[in-house]
């Protein structure tokens, strides 16, 4: 019976359900089993809240789909509020399969491709605050930009793409964990010393240093999911809205460039989160007809079966 009614709740999950109820299983179970790594006390807390989470996911599954309400907003963007948590735990998950990150090997292909370490070198020879101001802008602009994607396709009518953006996004944040998990790599931001200097003194650096004091998980450098996930913003809004994707194509730009600049990424960081981007995308529109066959079968099998 409990198989039955699981079903029948999944028989109305989309895509994006079933990407962030894959990834909260996958993750939880990596969790209970190699958590004891990182202490007891963070192994319950981690292991509660994937169960918890588990639950609200499977709770929201079950919900019909509505077109331009609040209600049916929140029920395509749900699992964005957890992805911050999602992000934060990774700290602790880089830590289950490793007790060091894989700096040295991403310093020396960065070498190999740039003949220097470009996040060191970049900002010393382009020393201008309003250049350093910026990118830093545009590296906090990050923290918005898909929120005011989604909600600009959705208040223009186009939920064909906003429910691609939400789905498509979804792997592709859940993709670049999944590297971070089993391949940490720490980045410049703890291997280089921070911009000193005047380019310090300016607003955008001093807001996106703060924030990173402890908003950041060490490990989750490669690649660069800023990038990834601002890419794939143009790759979806192309389709769908070319208005929203001529807006985002400069901020999109200046924060690829930027994180590179304000030593947050590598110059290798950065291109694997374009190559991810494209790669997952192509990856996750290639997965949702599976997926939506997946959910119609469960259909057909909950309204076969006797009612619980």
């Amino acid at each position: 019976m409990a198989v039955s009614r699981l079903k029948r709740r999944l028989a109305k999950a989309q895509p994006a359900d079933l990407v962030f109820l894959g990834y909260v299983l996958l993750s939880g179970l990596l969790v209970g089993i190699f958590g004891y790594r990182v202490g007891p006390t963070v192994w319950l807390g981690l292991s509660l809240a994937h169960a918890a989470l588990l639950a609200v996911g499977l709770w929201w599954s079950g919900r019909p789909l509505q077109d331009r309400t609040s209600g049916g907003f929140l029920r395509d963007i749900y699992p964005f509020l957890f992805i911050v948590y999602l992000y934060w735990e990774l700290r602790y998950l880089a830590l289950l399969f490793t007790t060091g990150y894989h700096d040295p090997l991403i310093l020396r292909l960065e070498e190999s491709l740039f003949g220097e370490q470009l996040a060191m070198t970049f900002s010393e020879r382009v020393p201008n605050l309003w250049l350093s101001e910026l990118f830093h802008l545009s590296y906090a602009f990050y923290w918005v930009q898909l929120p005011l994607a989604a909600v600009a396709l959705y208040l223009r009518g186009r939920i064909a793409g906003f429910r691609e953006l939400a789905y498509v996004e979804l792997v592709v944040f859940f993709g670049c964990y999944l590297v971070f998990i089993f391949f940490p790599v720490a980045g410049p931001h703890y291997q280089f010393p921070v911009i000193d200097g005047p380019l310090a003194e300016g607003f955008f650096f001093q807001l996106v240093h703060a924030v990173l004091e402890d908003g950041g998980s060490k490990g989750a450098a490669f690649p660069s999911s800023h990038v990834a996930v601002a890419v794939t913003i143009l790759l979806v809004s192309w389709r769908h809205d070319r208005l929203v994707c001529g807006l985002m194509a400069l901020p999109v730009i200046a924060l690829t460039v930027g994180t590179v600049y304000g030593r947050f990424h590598y110059g290798v960081d950065a291109l694997s989160g374009v190559l991810a981007a494209v790669i997952l995308v192509s990856l996750a529109r290639r997965m949702r007809p599976r997926l939506e066959a997946v959910t119609r079968k469960w259909a057909g099998n909950s309204g076969r079966g006797s009612p619980v």
